[in-house]
């Protein structure tokens, strides 16, 4: 298990220190010759059972507004699970890894808290354009959503009022699978692909995401940290639409293909 592996070495290193068994578990990966995306998939297995935590990475400790720390491996939540089983499958070692998770989560991989991808749509799938989005590639039917998204608001609802002041609003538009097209699309999600739950609040899109890895039947699971399981669990994907459909109107489906910084040796 990924976290069998990790939780003691980063229990005992500095922050940002050397981590000698997840660069061991990154190349055993790597000599199984497994493409990019069959290690995302590897790797998103192997963290089941992460622990779930709130918000758990930030800009360090020289950070402004957040002093957690840039990766942590031993806990997650739904968006740091998601953006660390890819830059580890992306990556030579653990401080190639962590190079890689900041090219992920910031845009232009400038490490501050104003350019952190924020908003999964609007900021994360646009600043990541290697995951294609696939919602209206699926043979059901969709919907079209407009949300206006407010930088400024956001900042000041996470007490960093001084940023985001230059930024103008606007309006995103995404189109969407209803949640009773949930399991007529899972036939068809390609693997592995990022799942983000459309919410009902005005202010944003994503409520919640995962990864899909298709089951070989015509469904497949959905991987995600779960705050009420408080770890890292695999579901049917049409069940748990069904049991948050009072949450969500559907979700987005953005195919991960190759990135174009994965480390050579990744490929």
């Amino acid at each position: 298990m990924w976290l069998i592996l990790i939780v003691s070495v980063l229990a005992e290193v500095p922050y940002g220190g050397d981590a000698p068994a997840v660069d061991a578990y990154v190349q055993r990966l790597q000599a199984r010759d497994l493409s990019y995306v069959e290690r995302v998939v590897e790797i998103a297995k192997d963290g089941l059972g992460t622990t779930y935590s709130d918000s758990p990475l930030g800009e360090g400790p020289d950070g402004k507004y957040d002093t957690d720390p840039l990766i942590d491996l031993t806990r997650v939540d739904c968006v740091t699970y998601v953006e660390q089983c890819l830059a580890l499958a992306a990556g030579a070692d653990f401080v190639d890894s962590r190079e890689k998770l900041q090219q992920i989560r910031y845009a232009d991989g400038m490490v501050d808290f104003a350019s952190r991808n924020h908003f999964m749509i609007a900021d994360w799938v646009e600043n990541n354009p290697w995951c294609i989005d696939r919602s209206a590639a699926l043979g059901v039917s969709v919907e079209k959503l407009t949300r206006t998204i407010s930088k400024r608001d956001f900042f000041k609802r996470v007490k960093a009022a001084g940023e985001g002041g230059g930024i103008a609003d606007r309006d995103v538009s995404i189109r969407y699978i209803p949640v009773a097209q949930a399991r007529e699309a899972a036939k068809a999600i390609m693997s592995p692909s990022i799942i983000v739950f459309v919410g009902k609040i005005d202010w944003l899109f994503a409520l919640h995401c995962g990864l899909f890895v298709p089951d070989g039947a015509g469904g497949g699971r959905l991987y995600h940290a779960s705050s009420k399981a408080e770890s890292v669990v695999a579901v049917e994907l049409g069940d748990y639409v069904a049991s948050q459909s009072k949450r969500y109107l559907g979700f987005t489906v953005y195919e991960i293909t190759t990135p174009p910084f994965a480390d050579a040796a990744a490929l």
